[in-house]
């Protein structure tokens, strides 16, 4: 892998370097920079537009108070940067809108790789369509390189800074952006036409976005509600069916084509180190994405199945009990869906949680306990003492792994 040791004046028309086949990597670096840019104002001008539409209405609101009590409030203690109810709520409206253009940024992405992966190009130049999939790869570098530089500026340049960004989450996310960081740039300079590595762009864009977007759709459902609670279960099978097929067999089916092409042309610079980084990566896929999204996928089914089973009558504290086991599996899936979220969960030690305090009493407003109709408010007043205690002895015995 060896760079050119000249390197000219580049090339200040990026739209040119786009397209030009012979662009040089003092070209390549202004259009990552330049896209950089673009996105840090496509962020900024997004979220602020959005924030007004949704900030404090009164699902988005019910959806951040969920996600407090279903694992958020112990995820930013793990992370060193602990934050009471309303201020986690005024973060996840803020953070949700944020995710909107981030879902948007990963879907345009995987769309300009399209025509390279499609037979026939729709009727593009074979040369265009390679072009628009390097400009994915390209767009996808700009972009963590813009979310990188915005992390850091809040750790060290603003007031509390390390409560704000502690260290931990720089980590992980120096870690989720590396892969691009480091491969990207040579595999355009030297293998722009290659359709392993537009098909490498488009999978991983694409799952992005869908995953992205499914988690944040379904963070907005009331699971307790069984319409709802369907499509929770039928958007999260799709997002673990999409991340199987693009982190799982698809990736290393390509991975493998590209290793052995880099051994056919005894390029072994990235022989070397594309395989260490190929095959560093299949394992992180495997063992931080497929397979806890898969246990906690199966876990949640079980307790949905449960909950579902609960018979008209059932007693109240049986209800309870059900619908705390079943937010629960919830938290841990949303968890598995989002990439920071479960790298947070790995590098840091799972703490004891109150299970008294994390799902307070709001958590049951307006649960239907009867599950066939309205029930008396006097029914819930008969629990007793012993109902209670009942209950906080079943919580008692379930062990710290299943939460």
């Amino acid at each position: 892998m060896n760079l050119p040791s000249n390197i000219p004046m580049p090339n200040l028309n990026v739209i040119e370097t786009i397209f030009n086949e012979d662009a040089t990597i003092t070209d390549l670096l202004l259009l990552v920079l330049s896209l950089a840019l673009v996105w840090f104002v496509v962020f900024y001008v997004a979220a602020a537009t959005i924030h007004p539409l949704v900030h404090n209405k009164p699902w988005l609101v019910a959806a951040g108070e969920r996600d407090y009590d279903r694992g958020g409030k112990e995820l930013h203690e793990k992370l060193g940067a602990p934050k009471t109810k309303p201020q986690f709520v005024e973060m996840f409206m803020d953070m949700w809108a944020w995710n909107q253009t981030l879902s948007i940024q990963h879907l345009l992405g995987g769309l300009v790789c399209l025509p390279a992966v499609v037979p026939g190009h729709f009727g593009m130049d074979a040369s265009i369509a390679s072009s628009l999939a390097c400009l994915g790869i390209l767009s996808e570098m700009g972009w963590e390189l813009e979310d990188m530089l915005v992390w850091i500026y809040k750790r060290f340049a603003t007031t509390n800074g390390e409560k704000k960004v502690p260290n931990a989450l720089l980590l992980v996310l120096a870690i989720h952006h590396s892969l691009t960081s480091i491969l990207g740039l040579p595999v355009v300079l030297y293998y722009r036409n290659l359709d392993v590595l537009h098909w490498l762009c488009f999978d991983l864009q694409a799952a992005a976005a869908i995953s992205l977007m499914v988690t944040e759709y379904t963070k907005l459902l009331d699971v307790t509600k069984p319409s709802q609670l369907r499509q929770f279960q039928s958007l999260t099978l799709f997002a673990l069916v999409v991340m199987i097929a693009t982190r799982g067999f698809h990736w290393v089916y390509l991975c493998s084509k590209f290793i052995y092409i880099w051994y056919q042309d005894e390029n072994w610079g990235f022989f070397v180190i594309g395989t260490i980084i190929s095959l560093a990566f299949s394992l992180f896929n495997w063992g931080f994405c497929i397979e806890p999204f898969y246990k906690r996928f199966k876990k949640f089914m079980k307790v949905s199945a449960e909950y579902k089973a609960l018979p008209a009558d059932a007693p109240a504290r049986d209800m309870r009990a059900s619908v705390i086991n079943l937010e629960a599996a919830v938290a841990d899936v949303l968890t598995r869906q989002h990439l920071e979220e479960e790298l947070a969960a790995s590098l840091f030690p799972k703490r004891k949680i109150n299970r008294r305090s994390t799902m307070p009493p709001s958590m049951f407003a307006g649960i239907n306990t009867s599950k066939g109709g309205k029930r008396s408010s006097l029914v819930m007043l008969r629990s007793s003492m012993g109902e209670v205690s009942h209950l906080l002895s079943q919580l008692s015995t379930i062990k710290d792994d299943e939460w």
